[in-house]
């Protein structure tokens, strides 16, 4: 059986440009990286810091130009300490005077959870089916369809939970530009703000997971510090924490 912490790490060594499995234990490794001048998928501009603790492990992958400022800011941070509000205000403030941009930087926070089959919890609660290209219409009308979905949708990956014949809750997933027959990262737009915390995320949430276990590989299910119920439906599903990430990403001027 296949070790789904090893995916994991290679697959965000790709994203940090750092082999994780190289990552010594106990400190924050600072990782000058030509990747942060880019765009990612799926975002508009560039992370100018990506943070991953993962167990002991912490890698902070900055632009080059960021090296010396973040190097002295975690000289003085072990690495449970970047997950605390003033190690990522210290962080933030670092990337600003780094950059010389005390706007226009915007900061995320968030638990990286990731599902298999032991742990997997089917959560049955309510009416759920796999979503047709038909159903666009309807999910664009409840505020659920996002155009990120369209290539779970043809794979059979995207899920919409029902009260009746209307769209409540989706959940799919998004493609990644490495290891996308190992990895399948999870996008959940959410539930229509009427019906929430009555399950039907956990429903929507669980049949897409199931897909994709079946398909063979790995859920990464990556949320907000600040959206406990996001949180708690992962961990409702079954979901357990690989590790926590810490993003500080260049807004483009409107």
């Amino acid at each position: 059986m296949v070790d789904p912490i090893t995916v994991l790490d290679a697959f965000f060594s790709g994203y940090l440009e750092c082999d994780l499995s190289r990552v010594t234990p106990g400190r924050v490794w600072v990782i000058p990286s030509d990747r942060r001048e880019m765009t990612e998928l799926h975002y508009s501009s560039p992370f100018a810091l990506w943070l991953l603790t993962s167990g002991n492990r912490c890698v902070a992958s900055v632009q080059r130009n960021l090296e010396p400022v973040i190097t002295r800011v975690v000289n003085h941070l072990r690495p449970g300490e970047v997950r605390d509000i003033t190690g990522q205000r210290r962080l933030l403030e670092a990337v600003a005077a780094g950059l010389r941009l005390p706007r226009g930087l915007s900061a995320s926070s968030g638990p990286v959870f990731f599902c298999t089959r032991r742990s997997f919890r089917r959560r049955d609660i309510h009416p759920c089916r796999r979503v047709q290209p038909a159903d666009i219409t309807a999910l664009s009308a409840a505020g659920l369809y996002d155009s990120s979905l369209d290539s779970s949708i043809a794979a059979g990956t995207c899920f919409v939970a029902l009260d009746g014949a209307s769209p409540v809750s989706l959940a799919g997933t998004r493609e990644v530009p490495h290891l996308a027959d190992k990895v399948a990262d999870m996008f959940v737009p959410g539930t229509i703000a009427a019906r929430r915390r009555e399950g039907f995320g956990q429903t929507a949430v669980s049949a897409a997971t199931a897909a994709v276990l079946d398909s063979g590989r790995i859920p990464l299910y990556t949320t907000s510090d600040h959206n406990p119920a996001s949180i708690l439906t992962a961990q409702a599903v079954g979901y357990s924490q690989y590790g926590w990430q810490f993003r500080v990403e260049l807004v483009s001027p409107d």
